[in-house]
């Protein structure tokens, strides 16, 4: 955010409170100057030399009865927040002084001797330092410390005689922006490493800009300009200004700064129609937007080029975690797989349902991002692996379940929940031929919706009963409603395996993850992250990640008493539920509870109740709270699985995700920094780039395609359907 300032000086303290007398001139500076910067920005705006006058910057502020004076950062950071309250440019003026500096002040350097003299304790060691590298030699001449301080900043409107500029780039941006502001063309004369002249566009007109470089330097001196016009106004104003995709580009780079905000091309050309009455085409803007992103985010090829850097200070940061990469023969990168320490730590203490997707990229390199998940103890979303991998084939998924074996290994009772994708299914069976592989209930009816329309409204409710039923009989019992109403459908899902979907058939207990949804949410938060490049797309990752870990490490402090979140409220829940049941005791551990007619068998001893649930969930059910309320224990937690309680839930958390140090504070060995990363090979196709991917039959909810009307399938119609008898 900029901030900007009204500057009065020149002027006379009639009072303390009383300025009068005084010029004004103005600057514009970000929330974030510092005194240092701030006094400079003063001194250049004003032509204040910093080596002979001392700035005293004060400001009056209703209700005192004494100006405040800036001495330091904190105080411009309060005048900063004090003039963000009133944010017109009048309000709040810096009252401008200057003095001579002494002597004393002047003399710390001895040019001949080389010799600092009294520095130590002196109030400007910040000039004296500037004095010092301005005078040290010849052979150590650095432009930018001379009395005339060049322009590096292309934002400046006011261009003058004997200007300097950092560069002829400078110089050129400024002189573009002054083209448009000033609302007329030039044309440009000479142009060369050495001189740059321009003149106005309409013939026998007297503006002229003329600037060459300075000798062994890149600055470059306004050796002349001539800002009057003396052609007529007429063909300045109808005259179409031009503005190039360079300048616009640099226009849009500040609202492009945030991945997750849209700025479409038309927001382009209404953002410079609006600033500088310029009208651009669509095709301008979407090129200038392109290299706005170019600016900000640099090429993403560079980004396979930095990964061993990226990958050597995760290994820093996160010791002990599992990171690999995988590059074809010729150096292209392939696939990615990161496990950082406190992820791969807190699996231990989770139930071991392993949730795995993947999502398509949408940058330069497009790719797959891919990721494995399970539930904490309280019932939130614990990352455990991710990566990217160039697309979802046998080969990547086989590679990944690889890579997650070697750092996970495997777990007694464990399971994989995914899509009906073929590759996992199939690179599942490879890795861990003896871990089941479930699917997620939600795909597969989406299937059922696509095959048999007209069967898809009437059997929902029934699917996801039969899904989630904890009994075989209960399942049994609502497969004979789905025969009833569509056969097909009943030997679709029994094609499908009873045992891959449904809750009461499955061969080791999936907990509570009946879908992938979890994977799904991670896929939804960093959706926005996709079209990043592709390491700033993996810090996006890791920073989310590092954010869930942080909030579930702090529910995990508090929780001391309880159970996880999620699961103390599944109890009390059933306490709730357990008030009308009658209980009869059939011997120490076992009870009969009977509710709304039906007779129920809990046993304590076993943690099992004829309901399922008791069992399956692995904490007390409705009958088994009856029964614990029967006899007075008020401590349910020992019948409860060791994954819900708070140990369990503390161990997860144990080892915190550290942030990651500023690019520029990375330490990489030599032979990291010798290694070769190159981009995949991609061809990018012509047309308008797709934003969203082509979804997969089980995904598409609906469709423009006619289907028959009795029995919802495609390829003919209600008078030709054979499948149900005609009506007589």
């Amino acid at each position: 955010m900029n901030i900007t300032i009204l500057l009065r000086h020149s002027g006379i303290w009639e009072s303390e409170v009383k300025y009068n007398q005084y010029k004004s001139d103005g600057i514009v500076v970000g929330e974030n100057i510092s005194y240092m910067n701030l006094i400079s920005a003063i001194a250049t705006e004003l032509n204040i030399d910093e080596l002979k006058k001392n700035i005293i910057i004060r400001y009056i502020v209703e209700g005192n009865s004494s100006p405040m004076i800036i001495r330091n950062d904190m105080g411009v950071k309060l005048f900063i927040e004090i003039k963000k309250q009133e944010v017109g440019f009048s309000m709040y003026p810096l009252c401008i002084d200057t003095n001579d500096k002494s002597t004393e002040e002047l003399q710390i350097f001895d040019s001949s001797s080389g010799a600092i003299m009294c520095i130590e304790g002196g109030q400007r060691d910040a000039n004296a330092l500037n004095v010092v590298e301005s005078n040290i030699g010849d052979s150590c001449y650095i432009p930018e410390m001379e009395k005339e301080n060049y322009i590096s900043d292309t934002n400046i409107s006011n261009v003058e005689t004997k200007q300097l500029y950092k560069d002829k780039a400078t110089l050129v941006a400024v002189m573009m922006k002054y083209k448009i502001k000033t609302s007329f063309n030039f044309r440009v004369k000479r142009s060369d490493t050495k001189s740059y002249v321009l003149e106005c566009y309409s013939e026998n007109c007297c503006w002229k800009l003329k600037a060459s470089v300075r000798k062994n330097t890149d600055i470059f001196k306004v050796r002349y300009f001539n800002s009057e016009h003396t052609c007529p106004l007429r063909d300045r104003v109808l005259s179409k200004v031009q503005a190039t995709v360079g300048f616009i580009g640099a226009f849009t780079a500040p609202k492009l700064v945030n991945h997750k905000r849209k700025h479409t091309p038309n927001d382009i050309i209404d953002d410079v129609r609006e600033m500088y009455g310029v009208e651009i085409s669509y095709q301008q803007a979407w090129r200038a937007k392109e290299r706005a992103l170019e600016l900000i985010r640099g090429n993403p090829a560079d980004a396979y080029k930095n990964m061993p850097r990226y990958i050597h200070m995760l290994g820093t940061v996160y010791p002990n975690s599992y990171i690999r990469m995988h590059k074809s023969e010729k150096n292209e990168f392939m696939y990615l797989f990161i496990a950082l320490r406190p992820l791969m730590r807190g699996f231990e203490f989770c139930r071991p349902v392993v949730v795995v997707d993947g999502s398509h990229l949408s940058g330069a390199y497009k790719g797959t991002f891919v990721s494995a998940s399970t539930l904490d103890g309280a019932g939130c979303i614990l990352p455990l692996a991710y990566g990217i991998v160039d697309t979802e084939n046998d080969c990547s998924w086989t590679w990944f379940f690889t890579q997650f074996k070697n750092a996970f290994g495997e777990r007694e009772k464990m399971c994989v929940v995914s899509d009906r994708n073929e590759s996992i299914i199939k690179s599942v069976s490879i890795v861990y031929p003896n871990v089941p592989h479930f699917a997620c209930i939600w795909h597969l009816w989406k299937n059922v919706c696509t095959y048999y329309k007209r069967s898809k409204n009437t059997l929902s409710d029934l699917f996801y009963s039969m899904a989630k039923a904890y009994r075989k009989k209960d399942f049994e019992k609502l497969m004979a409603k789905v025969e009833k109403v569509d056969g097909r459908v009943k030997k679709y899902l029994e094609e499908a395996g009873y045992e891959r979907w449904s809750r009461s058939h499955a061969t080791v207990n999936r907990g509570r993850m009946m879908t992938s949804n979890i994977a799904e949410c991670i896929n939804g938060c960093l959706v926005d992250a996709r079209q990043l490049p592709v390491l700033d797309f993996l810090e996006e990752a890791r920073i989310l990640f590092g954010s869930w870990n942080c909030k579930n490490r702090e529910i995990a402090s508090y929780t001391k008493k309880t159970l996880g979140r999620k699961f103390e409220e599944i109890l009390i829940i059933n306490a709730s539920k357990c008030s009308k049941m009658k209980v009869v005791a059939s011997s120490e551990f076992i009870f009969s509870v009977y509710e709304g007619g039906i007779r129920y068998i809990v046993c304590l001893e076993r943690k099992k109740c004829s309901c399922g649930r008791f069992q399956h969930d692995e904490i007390p059910c409705a009958h088994a709270m009856a029964v614990l309320k029967k006899k007075n224990i008020k401590d349910v937690h020992p019948y409860c699985s060791d994954y819900y309680k708070p140990d369990a839930l503390a161990n997860t958390y144990a080892v915190p995700m550290e942030p990651m140090p500023d690019k520029s504070d990375w330490i990489v060995p030599e032979s990291v920094l010798e290694e070769v990363v190159l981009p995949p090979r991609y061809k990018k196709m012509p047309g308008r780039p797709r934003k969203k991917r082509k979804k997969n039959a089980d995904e598409k909810l609906s469709g423009n395609t006619n289907c028959c009307g009795r029995c919802g399938q495609e390829g003919h119609n209600r008078r030709t359907c054979t499948f149900f008898p005609k009506d007589s």
